[in-house]
């Protein structure tokens, strides 16, 4: 009897353990940034969804719709994790270490005389609001000028609001692809054809983003996810992913 009574309740403690990994695996909860392509498309596709949904059984991604509204979700413990760049984040937060390294552009107009870093010493630089370029231009001593969307930057930029304007590798070249005329004057006789085709500044200084994964006042949590997140990079998940969504491996820096 006393044998049957300590395996009864050696069963019950299993199955409360069960029950209890179960219930941390639901409330597991991931926030991204919202509509930012290719990392979350209508928020119910792209690498940050893929991601999140490796990081545990049950995974609720939230988004958000500022890098801001993010940071502060994370804080009030709306969400467990986020996934984010790294300089985004204050030094009261964990994060592992940086998986995904998309490279940035720097543009200006064909016919503009700014088309290098030293010329845009304390000149405005346009970037999107959403993306992680503020710090960047900042410490590339220039004034960034943040905008809602391409278009907006575009217009910026071709008003002579702002000198040159910077995108991830991926937001540029979909630019190119929507709009031609970008890339190429299509009469080459034409002086306001050719001035607004686009070029890069190439700058050894224009470091590639750092993605991560971050926890707040969490540190068993993080650990786990630091260990998940290695075990994705060498059997070779991370690399798919990216090579998925950016059609180019950037787990490389």
């Amino acid at each position: 009897m006393k044998r049957f009574l300590t395996l009864l309740l050696a069963t019950c403690c299993l199955f409360l353990g069960l029950t209890a990994l179960t219930a941390t695996a639901n409330s597991l909860k991931v926030g991204v940034l919202a509509n930012n392509p290719p990392y979350t498309i209508q928020n119910n596709s792209g690498f940050d969804l893929a991601l999140s949904q490796q990081l545990a059984a049950k995974v609720k991604v939230i988004p958000q719709k500022s890098n801001s509204q993010l940071i502060t979700a994370l804080k009030k413990g709306q969400v467990d994790l986020i996934i984010c760049d790294v300089s985004l984040l204050s030094k009261q937060m964990s994060h592992s270490q940086s998986f995904l390294h998309p490279a940035n552009v720097l543009f200006t107009r064909h016919d503009s005389k700014t088309k290098s870093i030293l010329k845009l010493n304390q000149k405005k630089v346009g970037y999107l609001k959403n993306n992680p370029h503020h710090a960047l231009l900042t410490t590339l001593a220039t004034k960034p000028q943040g905008f809602a969307t391409e278009s907006a930057l575009l217009t910026a930029l071709n008003t002579g609001k702002i000198k040159a304007a910077i995108l991830t590798d991926y937001q540029y070249n979909q630019l190119l692809a929507a709009n031609p005329q970008l890339v190429t004057a299509q009469d080459e006789t034409d002086q306001k054809q050719v001035g607004q085709v686009l070029t890069k500044i190439s700058d050894p200084k224009l470091t590639s983003q750092s993605l991560v994964v971050a926890s707040f006042k969490k540190p068993r949590l993080q650990k786990k996810i630091n260990h998940k997140l290695k075990q994705l990079q060498d059997n070779g998940t991370l690399s798919k992913l990216s090579m998925k969504y950016f059609h180019q491996d950037w787990t490389y820096q």
